[in-house]
């Protein structure tokens, strides 16, 4: 398994949302989030206090290669509305996390 990540975005709108609209997004994403819990696939996530440039949240995911992950990526623009880009994460070698 290979880790990814997934960053989620959402375009500046002027578009009103209701209330109702807005819970139904949420409980969906977060079941969506909840399944990938369960399977093992999801490592960590963030959350932006406040969106900079359209960014709202990161996930950290695991999964068998970059197509399974751009899967897991258009699987979650679809319960989130955002758009979803995909990188790949690499370790880091022992000490090349820079000087003191």
């Amino acid at each position: 398994m290979s880790v990814f990540l997934l960053l989620g975005s959402r375009p500046q709108t002027d578009r009103e949302v209701s209330p109702a609209g807005v819970a139904r997004d949420v409980a969906a994403a977060a079941a969506w989030c909840r399944s990938l819990r369960r399977w093992g696939l999801l490592s960590a996530f963030a959350l932006a206090p406040e969106p900079v440039t359209g960014l709202r949240a990161c996930l950290i995911v695991r999964a068998s290669c970059h197509a399974a992950a751009e899967r897991l990526a258009s699987d979650w623009g679809q319960v989130s509305g955002y758009q979803v880009s995909v990188t790949r994460l690499c370790a880091a070698a022992p000490g090349s996390g820079g000087g003191r």
